[in-house]
């Protein structure tokens, strides 16, 4: 909220105040000369005023109290040391450079502690060093994706935008600086992670992202440090209790550095149980645990079970509705010998301690997640953990109700719950009976894949898919299909092979998929791959084009995602082949009314925008309408982690670099190639790579910089050995210009039998025009 704002109310409270003190006095003045009537439209007035000033106090104190966005004292008084990191994050934050600021470390080394106190140092005790600044805590739970979880977190609704999410955050304290700290995040999601990070600080210039990645990665700004016999020491002072010197030691060296073991061994200490007498903390956990009974036992299974869905702690509420059998006694037992923690009825675990207890609990635990099947099973909003319980356990369940709840957890886009049950059936460590539905296992399987792609994990997916054993009952290929569900799988497999560049195969196998299709549905996507994938490849431009106007034209495409995509896919084509006589005009109007007709297909605008902007400066020449066009999709885009983003950040590379050869177009040329370069590499993505890199190239050209020519070579490379051809003949054209060798008449004759209108033109330019060919992401 705006302090200006805040002011206003204050203001306004202050005036109420002196009116209803002044509206008093005459009343009682009227009172005193018996004038009832006069004392009685000022007591009305009073009345009227009163209830106004209540509203607003109570409205200002929530505001100056922060609201429930911060958290009231995530940590415990138990946290110790960690001064050196936490005066390293501070330097940082302060350091207006780093706005997305990385801790990594191995699972348990204090990470989360770690955040949790630096939050709790900047919202409240040591508030006079950051008079500025307010700080936001959320721990990833692995169901929704990054955007939405915050989203959900702090706007109430998991649909709302980045920008609502930082203005909501903004709005909620008076503080000038919002510090948003994300726990609990793997490699698996931290590219996500990362795009929304960047999208959040560019919704304000006094936004910052704290990071904690579970990761051996070297890249990092912060990366706790062990425990020694020092910070055994401290924890120990933190319970009031004393620890000689050869203990420390040796409790150190059983905690192998781990901040969590270290505590672990120093509170059992406090309860005059020494841990050194069990020669490892796994020994002591396993004679803690023998010493339960069957009761705390089950009690402790069902809350490790629960907690491990969960991600983040458990109301005791709930464990209480799934077994009323375990009682306050029983959780204050657990307590006590600090197998679990409770703070505000909210019982937790650590994380790692929680893993040795359980593999001591063994018999327990499939009984726990069948009680926590049956609790959950049947609420509409969290059914997701009766899936988890159902999957992690061996018991019986109703294959068509998990069928459902997966296909909702879909529907709701928990992408990384339905990756985390796929690794589960990936490991061979998910419930055997789920073989026994043909149909249900199938569905893990290909919402697993289909959640890998939708978060743009090809990588990943690529290995799942190479090491599945598609022997077992039976498996699923292309010889096999016998109901949507598997055709579906298929068609997955097939984009997949079109996402991680093995083009060719795509391209093969989509035609033959074709040949399964047995709805309408099911072809127009078919088809609409095989163009894209020959478009990709550039050896068959003629063939897309058609399928592409086939797809246009067919009346019976209820598809709007397609008709957009093949609308400008066709267009590119043309443009590409440098056709000025094609109707663009007409292609654009007919996109426009499709998407004005459902607002659904108001996504599909940044792609729109991208190839007109092509148009613009490549047919029409218009460079500065194609910068405007670029630029205010950019704004719009640099606020979301949208992948489209970056291929205009590409296409803003290309127009600076067409434009007059000025300094200063030349730096935001590069700035714009080296934001798409960037991200190709942390995914992947060789065709926008190959061609941002070219760019770049041509741009040192024209500028006469030094160019990389081995970046150059693997290009050539790897463009050749994907079948990216157009991509390949443009890496050609850059080492003839780097060599100022003429152009062959055979590649030349190439490239006017291939329809590569830029490449056969610009060959017989002159040297200073031959640089400025444009190149095209197809």
């Amino acid at each position: 909220m705006k302090k200006c704002k805040l002011y206003l109310q204050i203001s306004m409270v202050v005036i109420s105040v002196f009116v209803c003190v002044t509206f008093s006095v005459y009343t009682f003045y009227y009172l005193y000369n018996h004038d009832s009537d006069m004392a009685g439209i000022y007591a009305t007035l009073i009345g009227i005023i009163i209830p106004l000033i209540i509203s607003l106090c109570s409205y200002i104190i929530t505001k100056i109290r922060k609201g429930i966005l911060i958290e009231r004292y995530l940590n415990d008084e138990h946290f110790v040391d960690r001064d050196i990191e936490y005066i390293k994050l501070s330097n940082l934050i302060k350091n207006e450079s780093d706005r997305i600021i990385y801790i990594k470390g191995k699972f348990g080394m204090g990470k989360t502690s770690f955040m949790k106190m630096s939050c709790d140092r900047i919202n409240y005790t040591d508030k006079n060093r950051w008079k500025s600044y307010a700080a936001f805590y959320y721990n990833n739970n692995y169901t929704k994706t990054i955007t939405q979880a915050l989203s959900n977190k702090f706007c109430g609704n998991p649909s709302a935008s980045v920008t609502d999410i930082s203005n909501k955050l903004n709005d909620s304290t008076l503080q000038k600086n919002s510090i948003l700290f994300i726990d609990n995040i793997y490699e698996m999601n931290l590219i996500e992670c990362t795009e929304f990070a960047k999208a959040f600080i560019n919704c304000s210039r006094n936004n910052q992202v704290v990071i904690a990645v579970d990761s051996n990665d070297e890249v990092f700004h912060i990366c706790p440090g062990q425990f020694s016999e020092n910070e055994i020491e401290l924890l120990a002072h933190s319970y009031n209790i004393e620890i000689n010197p050869s203990e420390r030691h040796v409790i150190s060296e059983l905690s192998n550095g781990y901040p969590v073991y270290a505590r672990y061994s120093v509170e059992a200490y406090t309860k005059g149980l020494n841990i050194i007498d069990y020669n490892n903390l796994e020994h002591y956990i396993e004679k803690l645990l023998n010493s339960l009974s069957d009761l705390e036992k089950s009690a402790l299974s069902l809350i490790i079970c629960l907690c491990q869905i969960l991600q983040d702690g458990v109301e005791r509420k709930t464990i209480y509705g799934i077994d009323n059998a375990v009682t306050r006694p029983v959780i204050k037992r657990l307590i006590t010998y600090s197998l679990i923690n409770m703070y505000k009825e909210k019982i937790y675990i650590d994380k790692l301690i929680s893993l040795k207890c359980i593999d001591f609990l063994g018999s327990y635990s499939n009984v726990s997640y069948n009680k926590i099947y049956h609790y959950y099973k049947g609420m509409t909003n969290t059914s997701y953990i009766a899936l988890v319980a159902a999957f992690k356990s061996d018991f019986q369940y109703d294959h068509n109700l998990i069928g459902n709840i997966l296909h909702k957890q879909y529907a709701d886009n928990n992408f990384y719950l339905l990756i985390a049950i796929g690794e589960l059936e990936f490991d061979g460590q998910i419930n055997p009976h789920l073989r026994e539905n043909r149909e249900c296992w199938i569905y893990v399987r290909y919402y697993y894949l289909k959640a890998l792609l939708e978060l743009g994990l090809y990588d990943r997916a690529r290995e799942v898919v190479d090491s599945y054993d598609y022997q077992i009952r039976g498996g699923i290929n292309l010889l096999s299909i016998n109901s949507d569900v598997e055709f579906e799988y298929q068609y997955l497999l097939v984009d997949l092979d079109h996402l991680t560049n093995y083009l060719k195969d795509a391209v093969t196998f989509s035609y033959t998929l074709l040949e399964k299709a047995s709805t309408k549905a099911q072809i127009v996507k078919c088809r609409y791959l095989y163009a894209h994938c020959l478009r990709h490849l550039g050896e068959d431009l003629e063939q897309a084009y058609t399928v592409f106007e086939d797809l246009i034209n067919d009346a019976d495409n209820n598809d709007d995602k397609i008709r957009i995509r093949s609308i400008y896919s066709a267009a590119s084509i043309r443009m590409f082949q440098c056709n000025i006589n094609y109707p663009y005009k007409k292609a654009f109007d007919d996109i426009e009314h499709i998407i004005c007709n459902n607002t659904a297909n108001e996504i599909w605008k940044p792609y729109v925008a991208r190839h007109k902007a092509i148009y613009e400066y490549k047919i029409r020449k218009n460079f500065k309408m194609a910068e405007k066009i670029l630029l205010e999709t950019i704004d719009l885009l640099e606020v979301t982690p949208l992948r489209i983003k970056y291929d205009i950040y590409f296409e803003l590379g290309e127009v600076y670099r067409l434009m007059d050869t000025e300094l200063d177009n030349y730096e935001k040329s590069q700035k714009y190639y080296l934001e798409a370069v960037q991200f190709a590499e942390r995914v992947h993505d060789f065709n926008l790579y190959s061609n941002s890199q070219l760019g770049i190239m041509l741009l040192s050209i024209k500028h006469e910089k030094e160019i990389d020519n081995d970046i150059l070579r693997t290009i050539i490379s790897e463009t050749y050995s994907l079948g990216l051809n157009i991509n390949y003949n443009y890496a050609l054209y850059v080492q003839h210009l780097i060599r100022n060798e003429d152009f062959s008449e055979e590649l030349v004759t190439y490239w006017r039998k291939m329809h590569f209108s830029d490449l056969f033109s610009m060959s017989s330019k002159s040297e200073s025009e031959k640089c400025n060919i444009k190149l095209t992401v197809m």
